[in-house]
């Protein structure tokens, strides 16, 4: 090991902790969550329903063909999918609409892509295919730049995917059809995963053990603060097409974050880049007008400088799950991870089919989940993080297994099952801010981000599984999906006993760090040991 984790946390309280420099790095940092957002869930209105209507043609009609002449029609009924014809002879027949033949009457004046590329009747299917498509991009995305931000560098390859993705998401509003539009996604969404990670990781290592929650919890409050602005991005671009442009140009707003937001000192000194890593350090001293922490730096590089001679292994996906500690954490947090997406993006979609203006209940819902990220900020520094993620995983069980029940045997209770889903929702955003601090404190640091970047695998499993969840526990078993979700959400609850407490305990450093902790003082400070050569 290259150093000690309490001189370099010993070097960041030294650095000013929750400074003037840090602030400002995290408000930049975490404003590229705008854009992640607003990507993420951006389906909610380009695949929102639209009211239509089969104009079929009498030409697609058989009976025209007979040669009849007498078969004049006398009537025409039209529906969603089909347009049917009567004739004087007293016969009828149906013709299902082709491309083109429907008429769609949105009810807020929007255009989408539903009608734009009529994803309507039997290809109503493709609407949520798209979403699957999209979030498997957003699952790949979590591996793939979760390895290269643990061995390029968080800013790099924060940098990289946030411009490209608004690029690629610019492009995305000239599809020419729906093939177009879905590989375009599912790149982008590769690319959002790996803004996500690599965003949230060099946010948490600017600060020291006592600000992680809320770094972790102000940076949550973007994604929620977000929903609310998509709405009204939403309400006032009604074609999708504007609407796409607008939600991709916002990451003009980071051109300047080159110049501006550091990489990661954690990060540079585990690579012994010492230089940069000083450089970095005089110039956060220089904004928070502190003196430079030469005696606390100097213990830093002394203590790096003696393990210089050995090679550095880079950690992979497979130390996850190589010793018995890790790969225990691993599962669980893995199992946990599904669990709350799953549960969050499942309600929001059953959310969506309530009654009422969209634009509206898409920020009510905004607003909820920012106040449940806030929320978990006094409990996370009151409670520590298992025990509120616990409370939450009970409150989603319970929750959403009364919703599905009332749902499936009870009538007249439609605004009592809403507001448990909204409470279960609540509850699951709770979850997410508690859950992405919990994670980045138990891995690591040399392989924080690709522990960070499998549970977000994970959670994008939940994310592509939830909308399936949703139809055919219905149509296969008559059962609502939310029961579902609350079985889960419950079975999540007991899985987390086994996991360490992490409140006010210093980032681990190394797997060996992890390993040799005692797990059953979950509320005292880690003893390290120097250990020579290795970093995993």
């Amino acid at each position: 090991m290259t150093y000690s984790v309490d001189s370099l946390e010993n070097l960041m309280t030294a650095l000013g902790g929750r400074g003037k420099f840090q602030l400002m790095a995290h408000v930049l940092i975490a404003s590229s969550y705008i854009s992640l957002v607003f990507h993420h869930v951006i389906m909610a209105f380009h695949g929102s329903p639209v009211p239509h209507t089969c104009m079929a043609n009498v030409g697609n009609s058989s009976a025209i063909f007979e040669g009849n002449l007498t078969n004049d029609v006398t009537n025409t009924s039209h529906s969603q999918c089909s347009t049917t014809f009567y004739f004087s002879d007293g016969r009828n027949e149906t013709v299902l609409c082709t491309a083109g033949q429907w008429m769609y009457t949105p009810v807020h004046n929007e255009w989408n892509i539903v009608s734009q590329f009529d994803l309507v009747c039997s290809d109503a299917y493709l609407v949520n295919l798209a979403t699957t498509v999209y979030f498997s991009g957003v699952t790949i995305g979590g591996l793939v730049f979760g390895d290269l931000a643990d061995r390029y560098g968080r800013l790099p390859v924060m940098l990289f995917t946030l411009y490209t993705s608004s690029v690629l998401g610019v492009i995305i509003a000239f599809s020419v059809n729906y093939t177009m539009f879905v590989v375009l996604r599912f790149i982008q969404g590769m690319l959002l995963q790996g803004l996500q990670t690599s965003a949230y990781t060099l946010v948490i290592e600017l600060y020291v053990a006592k600000h992680r929650p809320f770094a972790g919890v102000v940076t949550e409050c973007f994604f929620g603060s977000s929903v609310i602005v998509l709405a009204g991005l939403a309400y006032l671009l009604r074609n999708w097409r504007h609407l796409q442009i607008g939600i991709s140009v916002v990451g003009v707003t980071a051109l300047a974050h080159p110049w501006i937001v550091p990489e990661s000192i954690r990060w540079l000194i585990m690579k012994r880049k010492t230089k940069k890593a000083f450089s970095v350090i005089k110039r956060v001293c220089k904004f928070n007008k502190i003196p430079v922490p030469d005696k606390e730096w100097e213990i830093i590089k002394r203590e790096t400088n003696k393990s210089t001679a050995g090679p550095i292994r880079q950690c992979n996906l497979t130390d996850l799950i190589r010793n018995g500690q890790m790969r225990q954490r691993s599962l669980i947090l893995f199992y946990i991870w599904l669990v709350i997406s799953t549960c969050y993006y499942g309600l929001t979609f059953k959310l969506s089919s309530l009654h009422g203006n969209p634009y509206l209940l898409f920020c009510i819902g905004g607003v909820f989940e920012t106040s449940a990220y806030a929320l978990s900020l006094p409990m996370m520094k009151i409670f520590g993080r298992k025990k509120p993620l616990l409370a939450t995983l009970i409150i989603a069980a319970v929750t959403c297994i009364a919703a599905g029940f009332m749902n499936d045997y009870l009538s007249g209770y439609s605004y009592l099952i809403a507001a448990l889903a909204v409470a279960g929702r609540c509850a699951a955003s709770c979850q997410f801010a508690i859950i992405f601090v919990y994670t980045s404190e138990i891995y690591p640091t040399v392989m924080r981000n690709i522990g960070m970047g499998a549970c977000c695998f994970w959670a994008r499993v939940g994310g592509i599984v939830a909308p399936q969840i949703n139809h055919w526990t219905k149509a296969l078993w008559n059962v609502d999906a939310i029961i579902i979700f609350g079985v889960c959400s419950f079975i999540a609850a007991l899985t987390l006993f086994p996991l360490p407490e992490t409140h006010n305990q210093n980032l681990p450093d190394t797997i060996q760090e992890t390993e040799t902790k005692n797990t059953e003082q979950d509320h005292e400070a880690f003893e390290f040991n120097l250990v020579s050569d290795k970093i995993c």
